[in-house]
């Protein structure tokens, strides 16, 4: 009886949450983009089926990139306070179908709704380019406040409130490709709050990536960045055979003025 019962309360507790985990899909319209240097210009779209009438968040990230900041800008070329702020996403964006204010802010740091993003700062760090300790010490807050709203001001980091839309079960939303993006994997996760309970969907994985890609070591580049490269290049292969073609021209130069003076020689 005791195993009975065990067995009974324990699928009791599995079988819910496998039915909720079911109650939630996400698709892509798109798995791979070639998005080349203007990511922008294209589109994505999420959508798919969760429980009617309830919020559906979707997060979008990218993995971390650097950013790089100074406290106080000037005109040198030297930067005396200039950070690496490291730990940041390089894109991360979460769209909602209702404000913010109709989702019980317990669950804001997990869904992402939180607008001064302190849900992410606990793997931020900050390296300084210069060794001054006590700067870093005093402002290493600051340069990282400073990395979020140089993300934001980019729209690399937003919240969208009500962006994505229902219909019935069924949702649907942009994904918003910017101008600044980091090229790579981002990763999409939508979350419904059933019964004020979140239930999470499988994540989905988009691939941006440039056009005509060009593998150059570890790096990949696209086609105009391989123009850029060409014509920086051209200069140089210019030079360089200018400089070829005078030396030929000055060894022939040589010879000729020795043959003269060998014959000037057996006269």
């Amino acid at each position: 009886m005791k195993v009975a019962a065990i067995l009974g309360l324990t699928l009791s507790l599995i079988f819910p949450l496998v039915a909720w985990a079911a109650d939630i899909t996400c698709q892509l319209s798109e798995k791979e983009i070639d998005v080349g240097l203007h990511p922008a210009r294209e589109t994505v779209t999420v959508f798919g089926e969760a429980p009617a009438g309830m919020p559906v968040v979707i997060k979008v990230t990218a993995p971390a990139r650097l950013v790089l900041v100074t406290l106080y800008p000037n005109s040198s070329l030297i930067k005396c306070n200039e950070a690496e702020v490291q730990g940041l996403p390089g894109y991360y964006q979460v769209l909602t179908s209702v404000p913010s204010e109709q989702i019980n802010q317990k669950y804001w740091p997990m869904l992402g709704l939180d607008p001064s993003y302190k849900h992410l700062l606990p793997g931020v760090w900050v390296r300084m380019r210069q060794d001054i300790q006590e700067v870093y010490q005093k402002n290493q807050q600051d340069y990282i406040n400073l990395a979020v709203k140089i993300k934001e001001e980019k729209d690399l980091f937003a919240i969208r409130q009500g962006v994505v839309k229902r219909n019935g079960r069924h949702y649907w939303a942009s994904i918003p490709l910017v101008e600044g993006m980091p090229l790579g994997q981002l990763h999409v996760t939508v979350t419904a709050l059933e019964h004020d309970q979140p239930i999470t969907s499988e994540p989905q994985t988009l691939m941006l990536k440039p056009s005509s890609l060009l593998n150059l070591g570890s790096q990949e580049l696209s086609i105009s960045a391989v123009m850029v490269i060409s014509l920086f290049m051209v200069p140089v292969i210019l030079l360089t055979a200018a400089q070829v073609l005078e030396m030929v021209e000055y060894r022939r130069e040589q010879e000729r003025r020795a043959r003269l003076l060998r014959e000037i020689c057996q006269r």
